[in-house]
């Protein structure tokens, strides 16, 4: 028979009987349908200071079970940058094979500062969450291929910083691009 809130409900005959009141009733719901989560953060060269607060924050967000990767997504080294060469034909293949490679080298060393940071807040916080740290592929649409890469990796929330001093423009890019993704624009460190 239908129950109405604030009843008393009993499981079992012997057992004691307990008011359900309707929002812990919610409360307790919703923790036992949730499956684990994953979590993006989005790693910036420019502005390591917000990633390691989007760091921290998704840290404090995740429970047991959930897990985080921390993703780089480098922007591709312009053209430009070779046609400072009198002949870039003439640049051998080690020389191109570097500039090549600048992307991610920048992106390993951000990555290194993250990873320092999140082992300083999940030892401060009693916490062991899994967490991975991923350099993509350079490309020339950095905003695009983030939103595609939390599609990829399946992520139910992308946490980043605000940009460097606060004004990038892929925080407000992401959020409104981001369909059935839940974004978090970490501000903590701006002032």
């Amino acid at each position: 028979e239908p129950r109405t809130a604030g009843e008393r409900v009993s499981l079992r005959r012997d057992a004691p009987v307990l008011p359900i009141r309707p929002a812990s009733l919610a409360m307790l719901v919703s923790r036992l349908c949730r499956a684990s989560s994953k979590f993006v953060v989005g790693v910036s060269v420019k502005d390591v200071t917000g990633s390691q607060a989007a760091m921290k924050k998704a840290i404090n967000f995740a429970q047991a079970g959930d897990k985080i990767s921390a993703i780089h997504v480098p922007r591709m080294v312009p053209e430009m940058m070779l046609s400072s060469m009198n002949d870039p034909s003439d640049a051998s293949e080690d020389a191109l094979a570097s500039f090549a490679s600048l992307p991610s080298k920048a992106g390993a060393s951000a990555q290194k500062m993250i990873k320092e940071a999140a082992d300083a807040e999940m030892q401060r916080l009693s916490k062991s969450i899994d967490i991975e740290y991923k350099v993509g592929a350079p490309t020339s649409d950095v905003k695009t291929a983030l939103l595609a890469t939390c599609r990829y990796e399946g992520a139910n929330f992308l946490v980043i910083g605000a940009g460097q001093g606060g004004n990038s423009s892929t925080p407000p890019f992401v959020a409104g691009n981001a369909d059935g993704l839940t974004v978090c624009i970490v501000r903590d460190h701006c002032e």
